[in-house]
């Protein structure tokens, strides 16, 4: 690593899910995939921003079904190749604003996410993650569709962007110095770093069980995945990268 003194973040990746934490404040996005009731719960609650993708709008409307008008989105988007017309009538008719996103240079995850900073921008919003639920599971094209929506976040906003689901999550950790805590009681046993971009020349980590030290991360060669945490670490894992990382863990449904 360069002698420099390194950027340092500070992310908790799973305060979105920490029900203690009542100040966390949230930019939520539904993608095209099952949903779990109890996670999606602890969003919504969260979440200053509500937006649905295409066929997200059938998931949502199907998961909550029993109470749909307590689960109205602010923003619905996409091509709508996906989104039965009579949910996105339904929706538009409680008042979610629907745009229709045709560009196919992107997928409608990203094309959403463009539109909610756009939106967090223009009315000023405090938003400390934008979290995107149902992003793992099904296609193994669109997961990693997702994962490089990530790496094309970081050229429009500097908010953390957090995939999830109710069993993992995923983050892109920026090149320097990042601070993870993970002791809000969501974390699950594993978690992992992935040089999904590329090589990764230098990491440096603490508080894993297996850690780095000042080592290339590499398809072929080394990657960290299996890893856990180290028990004595009082909830804190250090990163140094010199390039994008991708940090995934478990993660225990409220």
């Amino acid at each position: 690593m360069s002698s420099a003194s390194p950027t340092v973040t500070e992310l908790t990746p799973l305060a979105c899910l920490d029900t203690q934490n009542k100040g966390v404040r949230i930019a939520l996005i539904v993608l095209n995939q099952p949903q779990s009731l109890g996670v999606l719960t602890v969003l919504w609650e969260k979440a200053v921003l509500k937006a649905v993708t295409d066929g997200g709008v059938n998931r949502l409307h199907h998961t909550t079904k029993n109470n749909p008008e307590s689960w109205i989105p602010d923003l619905i988007t996409g091509d709508f190749d996906s989104a039965s017309s009579e949910n996105l009538q339904y929706y538009k008719d409680k008042g979610s604003e629907v745009i229709c996103t045709p560009d196919q240079d992107y997928t409608d995850f990203t094309k959403c996410l463009q539109l909610v900073v756009q939106r967090i921008q223009e009315q000023n919003m405090q938003v400390d993650y934008i979290v995107s639920v149902g992003a793992f599971g099904g296609r193994m094209d669109h997961v990693m569709a997702n994962i490089h929506t990530l790496y094309e976040a970081r050229s429009f906003t500097s908010t953390p962007v957090v995939l999830l689901d109710e069993v993992s999550m995923a983050c892109l950790l920026a090149p320097g110095k990042t601070v993870l805590h993970v002791q809000t009681g969501g974390e699950g046993e594993w978690c992992g770093l992935v040089p999904v971009g590329g090589t990764c020349q230098h990491v440096t980590t603490t508080g894993l069980k297996w850690n780095l030290n000042d080592q290339p991360l590499k398809f072929g060669e080394l990657i960290s995945t299996s890893n856990t945490f180290d028990q004595s670490a009082s909830g804190l894992v250090t990163v140094e990268t010199s390039e994008p990382l991708l940090w995934t863990m478990g993660v225990k449904v409220p």
